[in-house]
């Protein structure tokens, strides 16, 4: 048989102790919820649980980026530029618009004929762009560019497109 386990006084104290001393705990906490005065705000425990506080802070986040973050509807910076770039290149005079303009292809053989002796020098002029370097590639194209949809819009390209042409650069060369 096996040994009937003792209760004794010791044991049976201390479990009316934990019992009454859990009692009075509630007591306690429950005048203290009651009562509108605390001595110090940051001791009393938050009503507000942690995942409520991470959704008001993410909320509120987004709020701030809706106001000051993109201005321009939605629309990245690359993009916008993309787009800047492709109306610039859609500005330009392309070879298609040349070959629509003219009204019958002709295919004559063009002969040159080389002149005799020396060219003479002549000196640069200081103030033209340099075409070496980045800058002044970029405004010769300008120019170039600017010059040859002056000859598509001229009158006489209409009638005779390779003399038009060829008048045009003929006096590019001259400058």
């Amino acid at each position: 048989m096996a040994a009937k386990k003792r209760t004794t006084l010791r044991e049976k104290s201390a479990k009316a102790t934990k019992s009454s001393l859990v009692n009075k705990i509630s007591e306690f906490s429950e005048t203290q919820d009651d009562s509108s005065y605390h001595e110090n705000p940051f001791l009393k425990l938050s009503k507000v649980s942690k995942k409520d506080k991470q959704q008001e802070k993410s909320t509120t986040f987004a709020k701030k980026i809706e106001v000051n973050g993109n201005t321009s509807g939605g629309i990245s910076k690359s993009s916008l530029r993309r787009r800047k770039r492709k109306a610039k290149e859609e500005l330009k005079p392309k070879m298609n618009e040349l070959l629509m303009s003219l009204d019958e292809p002709t295919n004559k053989n063009v002969k040159i004929v080389e002149k005799a002796g020396f060219i003479a020098s002549s000196k640069s002029n200081k103030n033209l762009p340099n075409a070496a370097k980045r800058t002044g590639h970029s405004k010769i194209l300008s120019q170039e560019n600017k010059n040859f949809s002056s000859v598509l819009q001229n009158p006489k390209f209409r009638t005779s497109p390779f003399n038009a042409l060829k008048e045009a650069i003929a006096q590019n060369l001259e400058k």
